[in-house]
């Protein structure tokens, strides 16, 4: 497994989604960051009111524009929508890539190793927290978003289940439904975070690393030098870059540089 390495809170930068009347001209760099601007503020709106709740005027009025310059990008709230899930999916991308490299090449994942892609994975769900809580929703507007969201889940739980394969023979369960199940956990975790109002911080990305290093592949490493776990909390700061103690859940009004990231091996 490549890990992720997440410097001050980064996490790999998402290529850009245009709207339909965006793609069919070049964008400048103004042009650019007014997209970004209303992509940006849909987040807000999504956030705050839901997305059917949401009215481009709310939109455009966060993003400090006028109702003409949003059609000159977005044809209408739902290609808005569209550009947003792919531009998630593109950043979601990231993660499959970090896990898609055959153990050969890369050895036997470490903790350290799942810790960075456990922390890539929360910056991403946090960053689009909106999206993440209403995918299920999301997915009954139109078979384009459907087919996004799905590929996006696939992209992720097949690199994982490749890893979980290639691991340990002696592994009694199927490495897709683990992989799945992995995923979900994630998922859920944030979820019931942020609605009891406590910050996905170190210590709890430590425990959900460690809970799949031991599930998953602390095993496959007997015969070597075996990487131990610090206790939750207790190792170095430093580390992955962590991103602060307590960083709130829904806090992904980040600008569009938050997203970037590099790899390293084991």
């Amino acid at each position: 497994m490549a890990s992720p390495s997440v410097t001050n809170g980064a996490t790999p930068k998402a290529a850009g989604r245009v709207g339909l009347p965006a793609s069919k001209r070049v964008l400048r760099s103004q042009g650019r960051r007014t997209m970004r601007k209303l992509l940006d503020a849909a987040m807000i709106c999504f956030d705050e009111r839901g997305y059917y709740e949401t009215r481009v005027n709310d939109v455009v009025k966060i993003a400090k524009t006028s109702h003409g310059t949003f059609y000159l990008y977005f044809s209408n709230k739902e290609d808005l929508l569209r550009a947003l899930v792919a531009e998630a999916g593109s950043a979601a991308q990231y993660l499959a890539d970090a896990l898609n490299r055959p153990p050969e090449l890369g050895g036997t994942p470490q903790w350290e190793d799942v810790r960075g892609w456990v922390s890539v994975y929360s910056d991403l769900w946090i960053r689009y927290a909106a999206l993440f809580r209403a995918w299920t929703d999301l997915a009954r507007i139109d078979p384009e978003l459907t087919n996004i969201l799905r590929q996006t889940f696939t992209l992720m739980s097949d690199a994982l289940a490749r890893q979980i394969t290639s691991d340990d023979a002696h592994h009694t369960i199927d490495p897709q439904a683990a992989a799945m199940g992995v995923l979900a956990m994630l998922d859920r975790f944030h979820y019931v975070r942020e609605f009891v109002r406590q910050p996905v911080d170190d210590v709890a990305l430590d425990t959900l690393a460690t809970m799949v290093y031991r599930a998953l592949f602390e095993e496959s490493r007997q015969g070597h030098e075996r990487a131990i776990p610090p206790a939750p909390g207790e190792r170095d700061r430093g580390d992955h870059g962590a991103r602060g103690h307590a960083r709130e859940v829904g806090d992904h009004r980040g600008n569009d540089e938050s997203l970037r990231g590099t790899s390293l091996t084991h």
